[in-house]
């Protein structure tokens, strides 16, 4: 769950396509929450989309905010929230508007009133749970090229200058941009879990979620678990190995099956044990790779690149 107020950087900006998901649950006593689509981290900047359902009035207010002031409000449509209740808000973004559905029902459309390409964050305030928050479509895609198959695991070429290296979080780290790379908090020991959220492009090639001894590449792998749709010879098939010394090692690929599709969300956890990464994806079993690096205390940070979308990075 997501704590409130809460703002997020859009990868990319908005373009039409974009789908932002809001799934979570109404406060029983709380009169009002708001979803704003900012150019800032909050509502001091300007705000195309300002979402304000009111429990009290029984009204849902939408509206922007241009130069610091409110701007007209549209309030018909009626009231489709109910206090203690599940919700989901889709805003699809279109060439001349915003579409506005709750719980699966179309509820408004809103005009755009400035540029919506300029939108960078997502801003939500309220008394509501967040229980989860999805991007899709629109995001900046990874720009790297990757380098031609080889008789070792291909490596991605450097990150793109500029790449955010995220703080250390205890908290869920919400729709980052891809390249990511984060610190993990506190030691990796036995018992630790490191869960990814996400989805592969429409038309992905693969992606990666590398466990790092440091916060570049150039840094010991202990776990380079590499998700191949179309790659070189590979179809659908999930690499694993470690890179050590500046040298990919040998690979493990023996699977069972493929958990990865094309557009579907995954949610993707790590399991540190004692002797082992255990590795389960959409809460089924998938692998488990044999610690080749130790101490495994050595495992600093995540990295995740390629035909990628990330909506949620957690530790536990």
């Amino acid at each position: 769950m997501v704590n409130l107020p809460f703002s997020a950087h859009i990868p990319g900006g908005l373009i039409v396509g974009t789908e932002i998901i809001i799934t979570g649950r109404t406060d029983p006593k709380f009169d009002n929450f708001s979803v704003n689509l900012c150019y800032g981290h909050n509502l001091d900047s300007n705000t195309p989309l300002h979402f304000n359902p009111r429990f009290g009035s029984k009204v849902v207010v939408r509206t922007h905010r241009l130069n610091g002031k409110w701007q007209t409000e549209e309030r018909s449509g009626g009231f489709p929230f109910a206090q203690d209740s599940n919700f989901e808000i889709r805003i699809e973004v279109k060439q001349y508007e915003f579409a506005i559905y709750v719980n699966h029902l179309q509820f408004c459309t809103f005009k755009h009133h400035q540029c919506k390409e300029s939108v960078q964050y997502i801003y939500i305030n309220g008394q509501i749970l967040i229980h989860d928050l999805q991007l899709r479509g629109g995001q900046v895609r990874y720009d790297g090229k990757y380098s031609q198959p080889t008789s070792k695991p291909p490596e991605y070429s450097p990150y793109p200058t500029g790449v955010l290296s995220y703080p250390v979080s205890n908290g869920p780290i919400m729709i980052p941009p891809v390249p990511f790379t984060t610190a993990i908090p506190g030691e990796v020991i036995p018992g630790r879990l490191i869960f990814i959220k996400g989805a592969a492009y429409s038309k992905p090639t693969r992606f990666t979620i590398n466990l790092a001894c440091g916060p570049h590449d150039s840094y010991n792998f202990p776990l380079h678990f590499d998700v191949r749709f179309a790659f070189g010879s590979d179809r659908n098939q999930v690499v694993r190995t470690h890179k050590q010394g500046g040298s990919y090692a040998t690979e493990e690929r023996h699977q069972e099956y493929f958990p990865f599709f094309p557009s579907a969300t995954f949610e993707l956890m790590i399991l540190v044990e004692k002797n082992s990464f255990k590795i389960a994806v959409n809460n089924k079993h998938f692998t488990e790779f044999i610690h080749r690096i130790l101490p495994i205390q050595r495992t600093t940070h995540v990295m995740v690149l390629g035909d990628v979308q990330l909506h949620e990075v957690r530790f536990q």
